[in-house]
């Protein structure tokens, strides 16, 4: 575990980073120099890519990381992965064009805006499936913290240079919308340039490894992988476009603002599940089920104690944080998509790596049937409470099939391996985020904003550190508290 420790907390770090630079594009940059439409337009572009790019992909991502350890030696590898993806792309173009006019007629009502710019969807596409794949490749060789730095700062710093370029009316809307494209080649450009730095990128058209029916075995499982993770997607980003679909691109501006707080609370679960799933695939090639136990059992409770801490700190200082926000009087109206974004988020972080788990085991067919069905409940709870609670509507169906979806993959896993993430200390440490609620609940208020939240955070954290460190929930939490204490001492010393 040391290693997802130190990979995660890396990665974590420059993800809190991206997390900033977003914060100032999405809390402030956005709501400055553009609409509430235009930020709907930005947000519905972005979340129809990457549903589109998980199925382009064939599942090679997930292929990537779960035959890495077996083919990894194999020079023509990379290569493959990469022409798979291009392949996949031309594949989903192709019903694109097909299914062309039943898409303009879905957003043409309410977010008649988009179908101009769908060509431009569908390049970004393209970009996204390589970028994803490379990610997947690197992510195997144990190699996260410069992905993550590519994807979550360097396209958030090369939005925000587009975003000033438009608002200090050196470029038109128009052409910001396009130069998105740009960004997203820049992306493959400095992950394949990261890759030849560590020698990790190799390409070779020489497919003689795939004889033997293992190209029929990548391919069956590619394509369970597909149906999964395109549930997944659509669970993740079918919220926006509905919302854009069924109430127009300004609730959905709304809404991105709103998301984009909540979703704050997940970025550790990312770094923490992109270095144990390599780890979890490993453990079931040498059938080490004590090592994925082991694994289950940590992840859980440390995205438990993150997820809280940062979920109560954002709830309770979502008044304050509004009020940086410019036009805030337009976008406070999201405030409980917050909560149940957050809420969602968490869920899914308590339940630990329990999809990891059974898309690196042999049981990885169960994987795509519950994802099927939790992607028809998504859409189906979208469609039911969109029209009746609006924005609100959408995070509480996402809230709602984020648990579901958890609590079948958990008694899955339970049933199949007889295994499960929760101890005692499980338990407690939910009492004790509990507390800190309460307690948030009789801090008094102060006028100044920054102060208040400032003030506000280092009470709650304390109330949640403090206890946890001393009943030693998490001894890796506590690993790492006592070696920056130590690392501080030195360097009074």
């Amino acid at each position: 575990m040391g290693i997802v420790i130190r990979q995660s907390i890396r990665s974590s770090a420059i993800a809190y980073l991206g997390v900033v630079v977003g914060y100032i594009n999405l809390l402030w940059l956005y709501p400055y120099f553009l609409s509430s439409g235009q930020i709907g337009l930005l947000r519905l572009i972005q979340s129809s890519a990457f549903i589109l790019a998980t199925f382009g992909q064939f599942g090679i991502p997930q292929i990537t990381v779960k035959y890495f350890p077996e083919l990894k030696h194999q020079r023509g590898f990379l290569s493959f992965i990469l022409i798979s993806g291009v392949i996949g792309f031309i594949l989903l173009s192709t019903l694109s064009m097909l299914f062309q006019e039943p898409l303009i007629d879905y957003f043409s009502k309410e977010s008649e805006l988009f179908v101009q710019y769908f060509q431009v969807t569908l390049l970004i596409t393209l970009f996204l499936i390589q970028f994803q794949i490379l990610e997947a490749y690197s992510r195997s060789n144990l190699k996260i913290v410069i992905p993550t730095a590519i994807r979550d700062i360097q396209l958030r710093l090369a939005t925000t240079t587009l975003v000033l370029l438009y608002g200090t009316e050196v470029i038109s809307f128009d052409w910001m919308i396009k130069a998105l494209v740009l960004l997203y080649i820049s992306l493959v450009i400095s992950l394949s340039i990261y890759l030849v730095s560590i020698k990790a990128f190799s390409l070779n058209i020489s497919f003689d490894f795939l004889r033997g029916g293992l190209f029929k075995k990548l391919m069956r499982y590619g394509l369970y992988s597909l149906l999964g993770a395109g549930g997944t997607q659509i669970v993740l980003q079918i919220d926006s476009v509905m919302v854009s679909a069924a109430m127009g691109l300004e609730a959905t501006g709304v809404y991105t603002i709103a998301f984009f707080i909540g979703v704050v609370i997940e970025m550790p679960r990312r770094s923490i599940t992109q270095i144990t799933a390599p780890l979890i695939s490993q453990a079931f090639q040498k059938n080490d089920m004590e090592h994925v136990l082991t694994l289950y059992r940590q992840t859980s409770i440390n995205q438990l104690i993150i997820g809280s801490l940062l979920l109560i700190g954002v709830w309770s200082n979502l008044t304050s944080i509004y009020q940086f926000i410019p036009n805030n009087e337009v976008y406070i109206a999201g405030m409980n998509v917050v909560l149940f974004i957050g809420l969602g988020k968490l869920t899914d972080m308590f339940f630990g790596v329990n999809g990891e788990i059974i898309v690196m085991s042999r049981y990885y067919r169960f994987n795509v049937i519950a994802v099927s069905i939790l992607a028809i409940l998504t859409i189906g709870l979208n469609y039911l409470l969109i029209p009746s609670y609006g924005i609100e509507g959408a995070a509480i169906a996402s809230l709602m099939a984020m648990a579901i979806f958890n609590l079948s993959k958990f008694a899955f896993v339970w049933i199949k391996f007889g295994i499960q993430p929760f101890t005692l200390s499980s338990l407690k440490f939910v009492l004790i985020a509990s507390l800190s609620l309460l307690a948030n609940h009789f801090l008094p208020s102060i006028e100044e904003v920054l102060v208040d939240i400032v003030l506000r955070s280092a009470i709650i954290t304390l109330i949640i550190m403090l206890p946890t460190y001393w009943l030693k929930i998490s001894p890796e939490m506590n690993g790492v508290i006592d070696s920056l204490i130590k690392r501080l001492l030195k360097r009074k010393t």
